[in-house]
C-alpha cells in the first residue's frame, strides 16, 4: 500500500532522472551551497529550506511536508553521524550534488539539484545498500526477458520465470502494489516478487513480472486504470502466449484491483495478497495513526491524510472491490500477514465475512508475516524493510497448492 512512513524521505521532492557521468569536482561554491542546504535539513530550518526552493517546487511541496525530514530519516536508520564528500555532475541546466550520509544503522544517499541561481529543483534521500550478487536460479528454472506492450504503446520490460519441474506449467502474472516499483516490487532491501517468482518456479509454476508503468515512464497517471489495470490486462495477454492456464496474483493495490481485472479477461483464478477491503480513506487514516510520532497532533495527522488526497486523488475513488469479488465465480485465494500495518486484519476480517463461506474462496492469515509476507517478530515498522528478508516458503506452498488444485 502507499508507504506513508516514507512520504517525505523517498523521495522528498521528486525522483531524479538517471544522472550524467559523475566526476569528483573541487567546485568550492557548489559544495558550499550543498552544505548550506544540508544544514537546513539537519537543523530542521524549514523557512530557510523553503526559501531556496525553485518556484516550480513550491507548487509541489508545502512547508509542513518538509518538516521533520531528517528526524524521520533517523527513525528509519538511527542517529546521524556524518556525510561523505560531495560528488558534482551536470544534467541539462542543473547541477547535481550527491553524498552518502552515514547513520547508526545504515546509509542514505542525498541528492540535490540546483539551477544557475542556486535554487533547488530537487532533493532526494534514498537508502544505500551494499551490492550483492543475485542468488542463483533454482535448478530446472530459466528466465527469459520479454516486453509487455501497453495499450498506449509504452514498452514495459518483463521477466518470464519458466519452471521446468512440471509438464505444461501454469503461469502467474504478478501485479504490484502502489507507487513506482520495478518488476521485483523492490521495497528498500527486499524484492518480494523476485522471491515469489523463484519460489513458485521451484514448485512447478511459471510467473511473469514486469516493470510498472510509473517506474518506466515519467508521465503522470490519473486513475487506477492507467496505473495498474490496463497494463495488467496487457501482461495477462502476453502470459497467455506462454501458457493458456493463466492466474493473476495481486499484492496490496494490485490485490485490491484483482477482482476488477478478473472481470475484464479470462483467468483460471486470482490470488490476493494483503488486499484492502475498506475504502482507501480508512486504510490511509490507519496508516497515519500507526506511523505518526507519539507527539503528533490530530491536525498533523489530518494534514498527512490531506496530503495523500492532493498527491494521489484517484486512490480515494471507491473501487467496490468486495462487491465485485463476491460476484466472481472463479477460484480465489486471499492471503494476509497478521503483522501487516499497511493493510491490516481489519480488512481481512471483512473478506472473511463476505467470502469465508464461498466454496471457491480460500482465506489464510499468517501470524508472523508483514506486508511483504516476510517473517518477523513484534510490531512491524518501516525500519523492518531495511533488513533483507525472503517471502515465506509457506506462502509459496499455499499458492502452489491453490494453482495446482484449480488447473
Amino acid at each position: 500500500m502507499t508507504r506513508i512512513a516514507l512520504r517525505k524521505l523517498l523521495p522528498l521532492f521528486f525522483a531524479l532522472m538517471p544522472l550524467a557521468t559523475m566526476a569528483h569536482g573541487n567546485d568550492d561554491e557548489t559544495m558550499r551551497h550543498a552544505d548550506r542546504v544540508f544544514t537546513f535539513m539537519l537543523q530542521d530550518q524549514i523557512d530557510s529550506l523553503y526559501d531556496v526552493l525553485a518556484d516550480d517546487m513550491r507548487h509541489m511541496v508545502t512547508k509542513e511536508q518538509l518538516r521533520g525530514g531528517m528526524k524521520q530519516a533517523e527513525q528509519l536508520v538511527g542517529t546521524y553521524h556524518h556525510h561523505g564528500e560531495w560528488t558534482i555532475n551536470h544534467q541539462d541546466s542543473l547541477t547535481i550534488c550527491s553524498s552518502t550520509c552515514f547513520f547508526e544503522n545504515g546509509k542514505l544517499s542525498v541528492l540535490m539539484a540546483f539551477d544557475d541561481a542556486w535554487k533547488l529543483h530537487g532533493l532526494q534521500m534514498m537508502p544505500v545498500y551494499d551490492e550483492t550478487k543475485d542468488e542463483p536460479l533454482p535448478e530446472g528454472v530459466v528466465e527469459l526477458t520479454d516486453t509487455v506492450r501497453a495499450a498506449d504503446g509504452l514498452a514495459l520490460p518483463c521477466v518470464i520465470t519458466l519452471s521446468g519441474l512440471s509438464d505444461n506449467p501454469p503461469i502467474v502474472v504478478l501485479v504490484h502494489g502502489s507507487g513506482a516499483v520495478d518488476r521485483d516490487e523492490t521495497v528498500l532491501a527486499n524484492k518480494p516478487f523476485r522471491d515469489l517468482a523463484h519460489l513458485l518456479a521451484s514448485r512447478g509454476i511459471s510467473t511473469l513480472r514486469y516493470d510498472k508503468r510509473t517506474f518506466v515512464s515519467q508521465k503522470p497517471v490519473a486513475s487506477v486504470e492507467e496505473e495498474t489495470i490496463d497494463d495488467a490486462l496487457a501482461a495477462v495477454a502476453l502470459a497467455r502466449t506462454y501458457n493458456s492456464n493463466v492466474y493473476l496474483l495481486g499484492h496490496s493495490l494490485g490485490a485490491m484491483l484483482a477482482p476488477i481485472i478478473a472481470t475484464k479477461t479470462p483467468l483460471k483464478g486470482i490470488v490476493m495478497m494483503a488486499a484492502p477491503a475498506r475504502d482507501m480513506e480508512s486504510v490511509v487514516i490507519d496508516q497515519v495513526e500507526t506511523l505518526s510520532a507519539p507527539d503528533a497532533t490530530e491536525e498533523q495527522k489530518r494534514q498527512a491524510v490531506e496530503d495523500m488526497h492532493r498527491q494521489i486523488p484517484y486512490y480515494f475513488v471507491p473501487q467496490h472491490q468486495v462487491q465485485t469479488a463476491c460476484r466472481l465465480k472463479m477460484p480465489m485465494l486471499l492471503l494476509q500477514g497478521e503483522r501487516d500495518y499497511q493493510v491490516t486484519m481489519k480488512d481481512f476480517s471483512i473478506w472473511q465475512k463476505k467470502l469465508g463461506k464461498k466454496k471457491h474462496a480460500t482465506l489464510i492469515s499468517y501470524p508472523q508475516l508483514n506486508h511483504l509476507f516476510i517473517p518477523g517478530e513484534g510490531p512491524a515498522s518501516p525500519q523492518e524493510y531495511m533488513k533483507k528478508g525472503c517471502v515465506s516458503e509457506q506462502v509459496a506452498d499455499d499458492i502452489a497448492t491453490f494453482v495446482n488444485n484449480n488447473r
